[in-house]
């Protein structure tokens, strides 16, 4: 088992950026993974978050999973920003290039997965809907919501209108009205895949005191009326690692049956 840290420069962002990647024993001995987990980390994070705060390196070896860690602006929300750089072809085409050509993980779609938490949880929905067959199963940790009542409950709090000109809205989409309708906007993500049945297993999960839970119960009742499979599990806890350290584990049980 290992962990390795690749600086690189990328020709998507025009910048070095860095990739954490966790690669079981089993390439030791010349053995391909069983699996590979694209793991997203959250809104002001970055790569290291997983390593640092929970426990997926060890999970990693349990399951036999290489996992994959990418580096994005904390407020881009996997975005092609309009003011900003374009996140969701770095993650969705450069990443993958990188991680599948420079190290040793497994590259079949039936053994590909994604998931992150919150900010990362959205980045994984929408990586596994709009890239339908590319992933056997994504997980959604704390991340469940209207992507777009979601914001727009947030500008109802703003003071003073000014706030809206530098905001994730903003900076991402340019407005809320731009965001609506698009690849980014959560509601389209389900109402395409009921009309195509085209996409993966899903997984969610939530503290039952995350401020976002009401938000999460909303969505996985659209998903329902529009019979999107979703298997959720949710646990006492809030916004928290405490909730993702336990529900990646779980989401990685829950793989193994599927």
């Amino acid at each position: 088992m290992g962990v390795t840290m690749f600086d690189f420069l990328s020709d998507k962002l025009g910048y070095h950026t860095k990739l954490y990647v966790i690669l079981p024993g089993c390439v030791n001995q010349g053995k391909k993974p069983a699996g590979t987990l694209y793991l997203l980390h959250g809104g002001g994070g970055n790569s290291q978050d997983w390593i640092r705060f929970s426990s997926i390196e060890r999970y990693a070896e349990e399951k036999n999973f290489a996992v994959v860690m990418p580096e994005v602006d904390g407020g881009c929300f996997y975005s092609d920003m309009k003011y900003g750089y374009p996140y969701y072809q770095f993650v969705t085409e450069e990443v993958l290039m990188v991680a599948e050509k420079m190290f040793p993980v497994n590259t079949e779609p039936e053994n590909r997965y994604v998931a992150g938490f919150s900010m990362g949880g959205y980045g994984a929905y929408k990586w596994a809907f709009t890239k339908p067959g590319f992933f056997r199963a994504a997980a959604n940790l704390s991340g469940l919501s209207f992507v777009t009542e979601l914001f727009a409950e947030q500008r109802a709090r703003y003071q003073d209108k000014e706030q809206e000109k530098n905001d994730v809205v903003s900076l991402c989409w340019g407005s809320l009205e731009e965001l609506a309708g698009t690849d980014s906007d959560s509601k389209v993500w389900i109402d395409r895949a009921s009309e195509t049945g085209e996409y993966p297993a899903l997984f969610g999960a939530i503290g039952t005191e995350d401020g976002g839970y009401a938000h999460a119960q909303k969505y996985l009742a659209y998903c329902k009326e529009k019979n999107v499979k979703i298997y959720y599990e949710e646990m006492p806890g809030g916004h928290e690692w405490k909730v993702w350290d336990t529900m990646i584990v779980k989401y990685l049980d829950w793989i193994q049956t599927l």
